[in-house]
């Protein structure tokens, strides 16, 4: 099931496009471990094809034959292991990418239109959701602070340093 994107319009999408533009302009996109590197240019076709039109559902039928079978994780004791994927990766991967352009967008969107703040809100349904992430929400955060962190800057206000964790279900809207 999506995120609930409050705020995805045209107008949101046309800003989320231009941030991921800018990235591939600047060299700055990133591409996850779990993306077979021989695959990149057809997953980035795909997220913006996904930005423009759809959203992280349809991104996550189309990415999950794109992924890697095995990852390197860390041990208890510091060494490596070699481990499959988890099922859901596919899910994470493309919330966690869609969401991150479409709050970018949100917040470019915001500056745009002289707006200074955005607001965090639960977009996907928890019925048990983590206590750092429930105080989030609802919260008013400075645009230009998000949009700086989530284009890789280090925040400043540990509220913001919170959005776009994986699987947090949070997300912002216009206000």
């Amino acid at each position: 099931m999506p995120l609930l994107y409050e705020s995805l319009d045209p107008t949101t999408r046309r800003h989320a496009l231009a941030e991921l533009e800018h990235d591939g302009t600047t060299g700055t996109f990133h591409l996850s471990d779990r993306v077979r590197p021989t695959v990149a240019a057809e997953y980035r076709r795909l997220l913006r094809e996904a930005i423009s039109y759809y959203d992280d559902a349809w991104l996550e039928e189309r990415a999950s034959d794109l992924l890697v079978d095995f990852e390197l994780r860390r041990t208890p004791s510091g060494g490596t292991t070699t481990a499959k994927l988890p099922d859901m990766a596919a899910r994470m991967l493309a919330e966690g990418d869609f969401n991150r352009y479409y709050m970018r967008g949100v917040c470019a969107r915001a500056l745009d239109e002289h707006r200074e703040v955005v607001e965090v809100y639960r977009a996907r349904l928890s019925v048990d959701p983590r206590p750092e992430s429930a105080q989030l929400e609802g919260h008013r955060l400075p645009a230009r602070d998000v949009l700086d962190y989530l284009r890789g800057q280090a925040p400043n206000d540990p509220a913001v340093a919170a959005l776009g964790r994986p699987n947090s279900g949070l997300s912002v809207r216009i206000v």
